[in-house]
């Protein structure tokens, strides 16, 4: 499971607010089975009985910090150059093109035929049926039938004789004399559409009046998105230091069963509305077998957990202080996310899941936050020559 990067900073949000779902669909966090069941005042009383961070479940001793300050991080090239300016441009030039008919195969033309292949007079196996879009040139078919219909017309049937060239991958073929009974359906191109400041105007309704004003677009969108993933991949890369730094002085596989389940019943939550849970959605649409679907949430769960930890104990060493209007800032944020009326009606539900105090609640969330700025904000990029 390689590349966590991406959805890193959503599965620890997954884990730390999945309850705060304004439908308490998330905040099921299951049991060791992976059963829905809302156990989190439990456990956050668990937590508070037992002097543990009321988030993670983190007790003081219960890692010993490594270097955690000053790690190092492999930084991506977000520098954009003018050749994918150019290609991004010509793509969005090509999603406008139109299919103009016409009159006799050419070749770069585009036909749709129907086919049936003769050997010896007799129908060959595999050697019949429909295709559409065939690029003549674009050697889909063997040489000699693509080139054997230019210079037909539409709607003409007639006869291409062929041979297999000797290295064709079916060696009862190969080498072999046939003719194919072609009829043409319908020949056209697609024609491109010039990038001109007129057109580009016209399509952004004038957001963009010219080619030059588009491709800055385009530069400035693909360079958020180099920003963003090399953001993600500074994030697995110095998590991944950080916990390598740190030494788990207790047995993590209950916290990490807890994890994996938590994972499971957020995904299924989500995916029941498509009336499925998310070993089927992984099996039908991502075609992952349910022990590598359960490998992966592991993995995840894994990582995540073992983060809460150093970070609740980066927390515990550096003592941060929180201020009200830090509190209202997260509360505002998150009561913004998941939809509620107001900071209270956000207060209330966080009591309801988890039986402490909002303001509580934000307030271990702004610490562990602020241990995580810390490490993220203090990574040194490695030296490149």
């Amino acid at each position: 499971m390689k590349k966590l990067a991406v959805i890193f900073l959503a599965l620890v949000l997954c884990l730390s607010f999945a309850a705060c779902d304004k439908d308490d669909k998330a905040g099921n966090t299951g049991d060791e089975n992976g059963n829905n069941s809302n156990n989190a005042v439990e456990r956050t009383q668990e937590y508070l009985n037992e002097g543990k961070n009321i988030i993670t479940g983190y007790k003081t001793g219960d890692v010993t910090l490594g270097q955690y300050v000053g790690l190092t991080y492999n930084p991506m090239d977000v520098s954009v150059s003018d050749e994918e300016i150019e290609e991004n441009f010509a793509n969005y030039l090509n999603s406008y093109k139109s299919k103009v008919e016409q009159d006799e195969v050419m070749d770069g033309d585009y036909v749709d035929i129907d086919f049936v292949g003769l050997r010896d007079g007799v129908a060959f196996e595999n050697g019949s049926g429909s295709k559409s879009d065939l690029l003549i040139g674009s050697n889909t078919f063997i040489n000699d039938l693509e080139q054997g219909i230019i210079g037909h017309k539409k709607g003409e049937e007639f006869d291409v004789p062929c041979t297999f060239p000797e290295n064709y991958h079916n060696a009862d073929l190969a080498g072999v004399d046939v003719v194919f009974q072609v009829k043409l359906k319908n020949i056209y191109r697609y024609v491109i559409p010039e990038g001109t400041d007129e057109f580009v105007s016209e399509k952004t309704s004038g957001k963009y009046p010219t080619v030059e004003a588009y491709k800055e677009y385009i530069r400035s969108t693909l360079r958020a998105d180099k920003e963003a993933n090399a953001e993600s991949e500074k994030l697995y890369e110095v998590v991944q230091k950080l916990i390598a730094n740190t030494t788990y002085n207790i047995d993590m596989e209950p916290e990490i069963e807890r994890g994996v389940a938590s994972l499971k019943a957020y995904n299924d939550a989500a995916l029941s509305i498509y009336g499925m849970d998310s070993v089927g959605y992984y099996q039908t649409y991502l075609g992952m077998t349910e022990e590598q679907y359960m490998e992966m949430l592991r993995a995840q769960a894994e990582l995540s957990v073992r983060y809460e930890f150093a970070r609740s104990a980066i927390a515990e060493a550096e003592r941060f202080q929180v201020t009200d209007e830090e509190i209202e800032e997260l509360a505002t944020a998150q009561m913004k996310q998941y939809a509620y009326a107001s900071i209270d009606d956000f207060y209330a539900k966080l009591k309801e899941l988890y039986g402490v105090e909002g303001k509580v609640y934000m307030e271990e969330q702004i610490k562990l936050n602020k241990a995580s700025d810390l490490v993220m904000d203090n990574a040194v990029p490695e030296k490149t020559e």
